[in-house]
């Protein structure tokens, strides 16, 4: 039988939102808010993910 959750992971809300800030996971139809997001951030970005060279098309972030 496995062990019961501890219960503080049992009510995690699908996403956490403030005035100025929402935090949930990736949705379909999210890839071309992202694409563009992406793209606005490449210099940022570059040196820490090589997936952003060469850049991802807006299909491809879908």
């Amino acid at each position: 039988m496995p062990a019961p959750l501890d219960p503080i992971l049992r009510d995690f809300p699908d996403q956490l939102e403030t005035e100025r800030l929402l935090i949930r996971a990736p949705r379909p139809g999210d890839g071309a808010a992202g694409n563009a997001a992406i793209r606005e951030s490449e210099a940022e970005l570059r040196p820490w993910m090589p997936w952003v060279h060469p850049l991802p098309s807006p299909d491809d972030t879908e």
